[in-house]
């Protein structure tokens, strides 16, 4: 028996032990601490059911002093709690592309820097696209189920998507910190589980290949199953301003086949971490930003006429936007409404490093039907700092999607949030993010 002591029990249950082996006798206390002596008893059997309810096994007796405010306390603990984490781990230079048919975006590897860690992982967001106010929350992360062994870890690789046949093509990237680089070639088959299990499949593609690289462009044409590919750098040093086509790109149509193309006209300089859209009515891709340094960051756009190679030759032309254009950035996200012929970047990192949170538009993005011309996007509120994160878009909602990437944050650096712009197209007044 307890003399002149406070009795805790109610907790041999929990640790299979028999019973009056769990009475746990303090001195009495004063008033503040009979508080938190409730306030233990009741963590302790909320603890332990937890572990009853996982059915962890848990030693029988486990010793633990604790001195608080002048009462020794010696109660019975399972074993040591642990946080697990669920949904993707933090990371930036990943890949995502969107499946409109079944409102996903498809998020694969990436790296978190901080802890040398790349990744290989590719993970779904259910009901990315709001349709509604109150639908807003109900964003859901699950980790794709694949079959067929998939690539290494990687960062900065590329990936298009063809919905018609439901294929993810990916290219490239770096595999550890900073490299090597790679330049393999895998498809995602059933990407949206539709029709059958995501698969995946590597290729030995024909033709000459692409030197190794990560941080390059690349844009998918669904008419001719081509890919273009621009720019990037070796993961050693060298950048390249190059232009590749992948023809059979998804591998449905017969083997891929990688060409080296020579445009017409002096193009971009060399690069990575530039963005790219693609007009596919008038095969037309627009290259902004990128840099070749983190001080080395550039502010120009091109346009690749003929993109595809298919209707001519393929030919570099500089625009000249009017309007105050953005400051000079890299690892930037673009993404494009074709229905209204405009591109609308989002954050990076200027010529000093410093991470933006600043969203502009460019119109007649492609070059065609007017001048192009630059314009700041009014946010309503202030957006995420964000580099080397992922984008996508939907023309339907005119929503826009980021996840990920760089923040200006130290301490968190990598970012896992995913956020919504709406009226991305700057059409309508009053910016705002979900």
């Amino acid at each position: 028996m307890c003399a002149s002591f406070i009795i805790l029990t109610g907790l041999e249950g929990a640790f299979n032990l028999p019973r009056r082996s769990a009475v746990l006798c303090f001195p009495l206390p004063s008033r503040p601490q009979a508080r938190f002596l409730a306030e233990l008893r009741l963590l302790l059997l909320n603890s332990t059911g937890a572990v009853m309810m996982n059915r962890r096994k848990v030693s029988r007796v486990v010793a633990l002093c604790l001195l608080i405010g002048g009462v020794a306390v010696s109660p019975l603990l399972g074993q040591t709690q642990k946080w697990n984490r669920y949904g993707p781990g933090t990371r930036s230079q990943a890949s995502a592309v969107y499946d409109a048919a079944t409102n996903q975006m498809f998020v694969f590897g990436g790296q978190h820097a901080p802890n040398a860690v790349d990744f290989n992982d590719t993970w779904v967001v259910q009901n990315v696209i709001p349709t509604s106010s109150t639908t807003s929350e109900n964003l859901q992360w699950l980790r794709l189920s694949m079959t067929g062994k998939g690539p290494g870890v990687r960062f900065g690789h590329s990936a298009v998507y063809n919905p018609t046949s439901k294929v993810e093509i990916i290219f490239g990237g770096g595999t550890g910190f900073p490299g090597p680089c790679v330049n393999d070639l895998w498809t995602v088959s059933h990407l949206n589980s539709q029709g059958g299990s995501p698969t995946w499949k590597q290729y030995s593609a024909t033709g000459t290949l692409p030197p190794v690289r990560e941080g390059h462009t690349a844009v998918y044409d669904p008419n001719t199953n081509r890919m273009i590919v621009f720019g990037g750098t070796n993961c050693t040093g060298t950048y390249y301003n190059d232009l590749w086509i992948l023809s059979n790109a998804d591998g449905t149509s017969g083997s891929p086949t990688w060409s080296q193309v020579t445009p017409v006209g002096t193009g971009p300089s060399a690069r990575s971490q530039a963005t790219a859209i693609y007009d596919s009515v008038n095969n037309v891709m627009t290259v902004y930003g990128g840099g070749s340094s983190t001080t080395a960051v550039d502010s120009d756009v091109w346009t690749l006429s003929n993109a595809n190679g298919v209707t001519g030759t393929p030919t570099w032309t500089q625009l000249a936007p009017t309007g105050k254009a953005p400051a000079a950035r890299m690892g930037q996200s673009a993404t494009y409404d074709a229905t209204n012929n405009r591109m609308t970047i989002f954050g990076g990192s200027n010529n000093r490093g410093t991470v933006l949170n600043d969203g502009w538009i460019l119109t007649f993005a492609n070059g065609i039907g007017g001048t192009p011309s630059w314009l700041s996007l009014p946010f309503t509120s202030a957006g995420p700092y964000r580099k080397s994160h992922v984008a996508i878009y939907d023309p339907v909602s005119d929503d826009m999607v980021i996840f990920g990437g760089d923040s200006q944050i130290p301490q968190s650096f990598t970012d896992d949030h995913v956020l919504i712009l709406t009226d991305a197209n700057g059409l309508t007044t009053g910016k705002g993010g979900k």
